[in-house]
C-alpha cells in the first residue's frame, strides 16, 4: 500500500526502499543529491493531482495504525482472558470497506458448537434472556472471569444466529451499517471500555445500531470491561449484569468431556480422578480461577496423551505466557536466538504475513550475532535444517490467521501471524526491554530500520511499537530513535515519530515531556517544525495539553513559506479531518476556514492547500441505497450532508480555492474527481448540487462555477449526470443571497 510522495523523484521515499540482502531490513533508498533537494510548493500541487487521481492514502495508514494499536497498544494491554482470540479455524474478515471497515473473525463450527454442548449458563442468565429479548444491541456487565463471553456468545445462538462474528476489540461501532453486515449474522464485542481508540458509546449511537441490526436481523452483544459503568440512562436501559457464575470446577470438567468426546469418557474418567488436576484449582498460585482459564486448561489438557501427571506439567507450561510471574521462564525457553527474534518480531509485527516478519526477525538476529566465518559458521556444514515454521509457532504459542488485508483496491487474501493470547505481544516487549541488556540494545536501532521498510504497515507497526515502549523509557528512545526520526529528511520516518508521540501522549505520566519535545521541535529548523506539525494531534490527545494549544502550534507554523512544512501540515490537518473524534474534525475547518480569510499570504496558501488535500483523498463509505448498491462519497462531502454547520464551512472553503490564483487549476480537477466519483449515485449528485450552490455566494463565482461544470456535460467526460443535476440546481436556485 503506498502513499503517493509530495517530494521530487519517487525513488527518494521510504515506498521505494528495498529489503537489503539475505532479508536484512534496508535503510530508506538514497538518489543522491535529490534526497536533500529542498520541495517547492509545485510540488504539492503535484501530490495533489496524484491523490486526486487514486485517493485513500490516509485512510491506509490511520487503517494501518488502529490495527496495531489494537494488536499492541490497546488489545495487548487491556485483554485479560485466557481465550485464544485468534488462531485455529479463526478467519479474519473485514466488514465494510476502506476507511468504515471494521475487522473481525467468524467463529469456527468448533467453537459454536462448543458453546451449544458445554455451556453452563451462570444464576441471573433465564432473567437476562427474557429482559433482553426486546433489544437488537445488548451490553453485558459483570465482574471478570464470570463468563461474560460465553454468556453473549450463547445468547447470540438463543435469539437464532448460527453464524457469530467476533468485532475487533477497539471496533470503532461508528463504521458499522448495513451494507457492512452479514444479513442474519451474529455480532460480539468483547471488554468494551472508555479508554479505547474508537468513539465512544453514546444513547444516540445505541439507538442507530439497534435500527440497523433491525434491518438486517442480525444482533450486536457487547461484554463490558470490569467496573465499567454505563451514566448514558439508554445504554442503561440495554445493560444486563451477568451475576451467580458456575463453579470453575464444573465448566472445566463439562468443557474436558466435550473436547474428549463419548469415545474417550474413560480418559475423561482417569483425568478428572488424578489429583494432579484438582491441584489446577486448589494451589495457591490457582486461586480465583476465571472461568476462561478454566475452560482452556481443559482444552489443553484434553490434547495430552500423557500420564495425568504429565499432562497437567504440560498445562502449566503453556499457561505461563498467561502468568506474569512465569513469563520469563518461558521466554527463557526459547533456548535458539532465531526463535527468540521471531518472538520479538512477532510482539511488534503480528497482523503482518508470516514471511515479512520472519525477514525482519533475522534481521534483528544479525544484529545481535556477528556474521560468519570460515572459522566458526553460522551452521556447520550437512546440518539438518530442523525448525519448522510449524515447530516454531507451536513454541511461541502463535498462529498462522487466514486474514484479507485492507487496500484501495479492495481485500486481499493473506496468512498473517499472531499469538494466541492477545496479551503475549505486550509481555514479550516489556521483557526483552526490562530484562534483556543485548536486546534492548539493538532493539531501537532494528525499529528504526523498520521504519524504511518498503511496506506502509511495517513502518506504521514500528511507530507504534516505539510509542509503546516510550512508557518504560521515553528518555532513552528520544534520544535514540525519536530525534532521529524527527531530523530525517524522508518523510516518512518523520511520520513515524509523530505516531509513536500520539500513542506515547495517551500514558498520562509521558503527556507533558511529549508535549515539550513537540513545542521544542516547533522552535528548531524546518524539518522539525515539520515533524511537529505532524505531531499537533498529540497534545489535544494528551492530558498535558488542550484542542486551543494544539491548534495555537499549527498556526503559528503555518506562517511559513516551506514547502516541508506546508506538506506536514496538509497530512496533519487531512488526519485530523478523517478522525472518528467530531471536535477534531470540527476544530480543523474552523482553522481552515480561518486561515483562508487572513490577507497573510502564507497562512492562506497553506489553508488552501491543506483543504484540497483532504479533499482529494479523504473517502467514506455511505449506507447501502435501497437497492443495496454500495456508494463510496468523497468524505468532506458526507460531512457537509450530515451537518449543516460543516456544508457552511467547506462550502466556504470550495469557494475560496476556486477563486484563489494560487490554487483554482488544483480545485477545479478535485472537484471533477468528486463529480465522477458520485455520477452513478442520485442521492451523491444532490447533495454535490447542493454544497456547489452554498459554495457560489455571489455573481462571479457562479459563473465561473457554471463554466467549468459546463465542461463535465460531455459523453465522456464521466460526470455528465454530476454535470446536469448541478446545473439544473444552479438554475433553479439562482445565486445564494
Amino acid at each position: 500500500m503506498k502513499e503517493e510522495p509530495a517530494q521530487g523523484p519517487a525513488q527518494n521515499s521510504p515506498e521505494n526502499a528495498s529489503p537489503g540482502q539475505d532479508g536484512e531490513v534496508a535503510p530508506p533508498v538514497s538518489a543522491g543529491p535529490a534526497e536533500t533537494t529542498e520541495l517547492g510548493v509545485d510540488d504539492i500541487r503535484r501530490a495533489l493531482s496524484a491523490r486526486a487521481a487514486q485517493p485513500g492514502s490516509t485512510d491506509e495508514r490511520l487503517d494501518a495504525e488502529r490495527d496495531a494499536r489494537s494488536y499492541l497498544s490497546r488489545f495487548a494491554q487491556s485483554r485479560i482472558t485466557g481465550e485464544r482470540v485468534y488462531g485455529g479455524d479463526h478467519i479474519e474478515v473485514l466488514l465494510g470497506q476502506g476507511r468504515r471497515s471494521v475487522r473481525a473473525y467468524q467463529l469456527s463450527a468448533q467453537d459454536v458448537d462448543l458453546v451449544s454442548s458445554a455451556f453452563l449458563p451462570p444464576a441471573s442468565y433465564d432473567d437476562l434472556l427474557r429482559d433482553s429479548e426486546p433489544f437488537r444491541v445488548v451490553l453485558l456487565s459483570g465482574a471478570r472471569g464470570h463468563g461474560k463471553y460465553a454468556v453473549a456468545q450463547r445468547l447470540l445462538l438463543e435469539r437464532g444466529h448460527a453464524i457469530l462474528q467476533c468485532l475487533e476489540p477497539d471496533a470503532d461501532l461508528t463504521r458499522l451499517d448495513e451494507s457492512s453486515l452479514r444479513p442474519g449474522h451474529g455480532y460480539l464485542l468483547q471488554e468494551l471500555g472508555p479508554d479505547g481508540t474508537a468513539a465512544p458509546l453514546t444513547g444516540f449511537e445505541l439507538h442507530r445500531l439497534n435500527s440497523v441490526m433491525r434491518a438486517r436481523n442480525c444482533r450486536l452483544v457487547i461484554t463490558l470491561r470490569d467496573g465499567v459503568r454505563t451514566a448514558d440512562p439508554e445504554l442503561g436501559k440495554q445493560t444486563f449484569p451477568v451475576n451467580g457464575p458456575p463453579a470453575p470446577w464444573d465448566v472445566f470438567e463439562r468443557h474436558l468431556r466435550w473436547w474428549l468426546g463419548p469415545q474417550r469418557t474413560r480418559r475423561a474418567e482417569e483425568l478428572l480422578r488424578a489429583p494432579e488436576t484438582a491441584t489446577l484449582f486448589t494451589e495457591a498460585q490457582s486461586a480465583g480461577t476465571s472461568l476462561a482459564r478454566a475452560a482452556e486448561n481443559a482444552r489443553l489438557l484434553s490434547e495430552s496423551s500423557a500420564a495425568p501427571a504429565d499432562a497437567v506439567r504440560q498445562v502449566r507450561e503453556h499457561g505461563s505466557v498467561r502468568d506474569a510471574e512465569e513469563f520469563e521462564k518461558w521466554f527463557n525457553g526459547l533456548d535458539d536466538l532465531p526463535t527468540q527474534c521471531v518472538a520479538v518480531a512477532t510482539a511488534v509485527f503480528g497482523g503482518e504475513a508470516y514471511e515479512t516478519v520472519s525477514a525482519l526477525a533475522t534481521s534483528l538476529g544479525r544484529r545481535l550475532q556477528p556474521p560468519p566465518t570460515a572459522e566458526h559458521p553460522e551452521r556447520p556444514r550437512n546440518e539438518a535444517v530442523v525448525a519448522t515454521r510449524a515447530t516454531r509457532l507451536r513454541r511461541l504459542n502463535a498462529s498462522l490467521v487466514g486474514a484479507q488485508v485492507a487496500s484501495r483496491h479492495g481485500g486481499v487474501p493473506a496468512k498473517v501471524v499472531r499469538f494466541d493470547d492477545s496479551r503475549t505481544a505486550a509481555r514479550v516487549l516489556q521483557n526483552v526491554w526490562e530484562e534483556y541488556d543485548i536486546l534492548r540494545h539493538e532493539l531501537p536501532g532494528w525499529l528504526k530500520a523498520c521504519a524504511g521498510h518498503e511496506l506502509a504497515t511495517v513502518r506504521t507497526r514500528a511507530a507504534v511499537a516505539v510509542g509503546f515502549l516510550a512508557e518504560l523509557s521515553f528518555d532513552s528512545l528520544r534520544t535514540g530513535v525519536l530525534q532521529p526520526w524527527a531530523r530525517s529528511p524522508v518523510r516518512a520516518l518523520r511520520e513515524a515519530a509523530a505516531t509513536a508521540l500520539v500513542i506515547a501522549a495517551e500514558t498520562p505520566e509521558l503527556a507533558a515531556p511529549v508535549r515539550d519535545l513537540i513545542q521544542a521541535w516547533a522552535s528548531g529548523d524546518a524539518v522539525l517544525r515539520a515533524t511537529a506539525a505532524r505531531a499537533w494531534t498529540a497534545l489535544r490527545r494528551s492530558d498535558a495539553g488542550s484542542a486551543d494549544e494544539a491548534v495555537a502550534l499549527l498556526d503559528t507554523l503555518a506562517a511559513t513559506d516551506s514547502a516541508e512544512i506546508i506538506e506536514a501540515i496538509c497530512l496533519g490537518v487531512t488526519e485530523s479531518l478523517a478522525a472518528t473524534d467530531g471536535h477534531e474534525a470540527r476544530d480543523a475547518l474552523h482553522l481552515l476556514r480561518h486561515w483562508i480569510s487572513r490577507r497573510d499570504v502564507q497562512r492562506r496558501t497553506v489553508g488552501e492547500l491543506s483543504f484540497l488535500f483532504a479533499a482529494a483523498d479523504l473517502l467514506e463509505d455511505m449506507p447501502a441505497d435501497g437497492g443495496g448498491t454500495h456508494r463510496r462519497w468523497p468524505k468532506l462531502l458526507a460531512l457537509a450532508t450530515r451537518d449543516p454547520v460543516h456544508q457552511r464551512d467547506i462550502a466556504l472553503l470550495w469557494d475560496a480555492v476556486l477563486q484563489s490564483p494560487e490554487t483554482y487549476e488544483a480545485a477545479t480537477q478535485v472537484l471533477t474527481e468528486w463529480a465522477r466519483m458520485v455520477d452513478a449515485d442520485a442521492a451523491g449528485r444532490r447533495a454535490l448540487a447542493r454544497l456547489l450552490h452554498a459554495a457560489a455566494p455571489t455573481d462571479r463565482s457562479r459563473r465561473f462555477l457554471l463554466r467549468h461544470v459546463a465542461t463535465w456535460n460531455t459523453p465522456d467526460s464521466r460526470a455528465a449526470r454530476s454535470a446536469g443535476q448541478i446545473l439544473s440546481h444552479l438554475d433553479s436556485k439562482g445565486s445564494t443571497p
